[in-house]
């Protein structure tokens, strides 16, 4: 399994979100010409504004009164994402407001330890 995380950073109406737009559409079209290539496949997107939510709401969390685990919505996008059995390209892309809190939870989702810590 290979996971790569990639920041586009820039003014609001700078343009990242047609950029993604135009390499996910691309990298689609080449497949379906025919053109062989490592990174050549039909990208499905999974999109959140991780700044919309609680960091609960966004990873999940466990409940002292019920003693239960709710999942957040980003696992939830992962597991969608794990269990497809198609060859598409998976991106999770996280559009909005970069904050210095959640993305350093991201980087430990990235890490090769696979263990998410949450403080």
């Amino acid at each position: 399994v290979v996971r790569h995380g990639l920041m586009l950073v820039g003014p609001t109406g700078g343009g990242k979100s047609c950029n993604m737009k135009v390499l996910r559409e691309t990298l689609g079209q080449l497949k379906e010409f025919g053109i062989s290539g490592f990174a050549y496949e039909k990208v499905i997107v999974y999109r959140l504004n991780p700044k919309s939510i609680t960091m609960g709401q966004m990873y999940g969390e466990f409940d002292p009164n019920t003693h239960e685990w709710q999942d957040g919505i980003m696992s939830t996008m992962y597991r969608l994402a794990s269990s497809s059995p198609t060859s598409d390209r998976k991106w999770m892309y996280f559009d909005g407001p970069v904050d210095a809190i959640w993305i350093e939870n991201m980087n430990t989702v990235l890490d090769d330890n696979k263990k998410l810590c949450l403080n």
